[in-house]
């Protein structure tokens, strides 16, 4: 199924392309930092595989925002939603699996030669992160708002109109975009 003309726009005015963008590249970052850090410190390694898959999963989830801001449908719209809210969930896990290595908590690591490297690292991908939770949860939102409010929007007729008495118009619309009008 297709969506109605407002529907698009409103799904571009999120610029998903751009934070599609920013996801792939927050992915690639992820997967790169967690894959450092897994070389150099081998007593969290469960936590960085989880980080790991999370960067894996954020680059698929930024490769597909891309894809439906290019031809957005209902379905590629639904499996944004889907998508980022799962991202935005093992975002939730990551963070906390990581919490109790955030520098300066107390629990340092006594290498001295990879400690500040390590501890910069892991807050980097804390910050990655979080940016990635709030990336995830706004487009979601958006998501929603485009196949609720929006499509209300369009099919809602306008009382005391003259421009069109016909409810549901946006099917015309539609049938008008599609047939290159």
């Amino acid at each position: 199924m297709s969506l109605y003309a407002s529907q698009i726009k409103a799904f571009k005015s999120a610029e998903p392309k751009t934070l599609g963008a920013i996801e792939i590249v927050i992915g690639v970052l992820t997967v790169i930092l967690s894959s450092v850090v897994y070389k150099l410190h081998y007593h969290i390694q469960r936590e960085i595989i989880i980080l790991i898959i999370n960067g894996a999963q954020l680059l698929i989830t930024g490769v597909v925002l891309v894809h439906t801001a290019r031809k957005p449908t209902k379905c590629l719209v639904l499996t944004t939603i889907v998508l980022q809210l799962l991202t935005a969930a093992f975002d939730i896990v990551g963070f906390g699996l990581m919490a109790r290595h955030i520098p300066f908590r107390g629990e340092s690591y006594y290498y001295r030669d990879t400690e500040f490297l390590v501890n910069g690292i892991l807050g980097t991908l804390i910050g990655f992160l979080v940016l990635a939770c709030i990336i995830g949860l706004v487009v979601s939102l958006f998501g929603v708002y485009v196949l609720s409010v929006s499509a209300i929007k369009e099919m809602t007729p306008i009382p005391h109109s003259t421009a069109n008495q016909h409810y549901g118009a946006g099917v015309q619309a539609q049938n008008a975009i599609h047939a290159g009008n």
